[in-house]
């Protein structure tokens, strides 16, 4: 019985451990339209008019990209506790986030474009 607990508890935990590029989120209460999608990674760039976030994630000689869209008028509080619009570069470059995500679409020039909006970050120790 004990080996069996064991065996369950190392398939249960070592996920936990291992820190992947893309994920799903835990149980909670998520806008409509979410379907679970996060990405880990470290922030190597910022666009500020774009209002995106460029995320890598590297396991040995691969590397994986990811560019997320801020959602419109995203807030956080700041450090005296108000509440105010994050701008991309408000987000120091090295920075590990896990970040949530609805990937959207949307009309430019005439073609649909697909995008990854933002709609949660949180920093996560390496």
């Amino acid at each position: 019985m004990n080996n069996l607990t064991l065996a369950l508890s190392i398939c249960f935990l070592l996920p936990l451990l291992a820190y992947a590029r893309h994920g799903s989120a835990e149980n909670g209460y998520y806008p409509m339209g979410f379907h679970g999608d996060t990405w880990t990674g470290v922030v190597s760039a910022t666009d500020d008019p774009a209002r995106e976030i460029t995320l890598v994630f590297t396991k040995g000689s691969k590397t994986e990209t990811f560019i997320g869209v801020l959602e419109q008028g995203h807030k956080v509080k700041s450090s005296d506790g108000t509440p105010h619009v994050l701008k991309a570069s408000e987000i120091p470059l090295g920075t590990r986030l896990k970040v949530y995500y609805i990937p959207r679409e949307r009309q430019v020039e005439g073609r649909k474009v697909t995008f990854n909006e933002i709609f949660r970050l949180v920093s996560v120790k390496a």
